[in-house]
């Protein structure tokens, strides 16, 4: 990255994805110190490959949604839950839209459910690329969120 015109569509990137990819994180983990740790842990990511990626932001979005996976693999359920726990507690008050029961139980939902519905719903993403995200076929998509939605409605209900 010595040339300047990497650089700086790099740190535009950066000033543009990080609260993106801090709340995918967030969103996906449910931690906050993990979200942020794996937000600039996938920017490093982006930057070593830098010169070879063709879509930087898509590309950003897999590393981001591969480190949480890894990140549920190496911790156990119960070990997120006591970190859930001691994260700030979620108030809702950054925006009001947000409901905090349902992040609780989208929480609950497996991770590829989770991820699908995420990705949806929250960075509005064409299936294509949500397939990409999770590693299976478009039709594996709609099924995920179809289940994912049946969870959260019976939960709800």
């Amino acid at each position: 990255m010595a040339d300047g015109f990497v650089s700086d569509d790099f740190e535009g990137l950066y000033h543009r994805e990080l609260a993106t990819t801090v709340r995918l994180a967030h969103l996906l983990t449910g931690s906050n110190a993990a979200a942020d740790d794996i937000a600039h842990e996938a920017f490093l990511k982006v930057r070593d490959r830098w010169e070879s990626i063709v879509n930087p932001g898509a590309y950003l979005r897999v590393v981001a949604v591969n480190l949480c996976r890894n990140w549920h693999r190496s911790n156990r359920r119960r070990v997120a839950r006591e970190q859930r726990a001691a994260s700030v507690p979620r108030t809702g008050a950054d925006d009001p839209a947000i409901d905090v029961e349902l992040l609780d139980l989208v929480d609950r939902l497996p991770f590829r459910q989770r991820t699908v519905l995420v990705a949806r719903y929250w960075l509005d993403l064409p299936e294509a690329e949500i397939a990409e995200l999770v590693g299976c076929r478009p039709g594996t998509v709609k099924s995920l969120a179809s289940r994912g939605l049946d969870s959260l409605r019976k939960d709800l209900s």
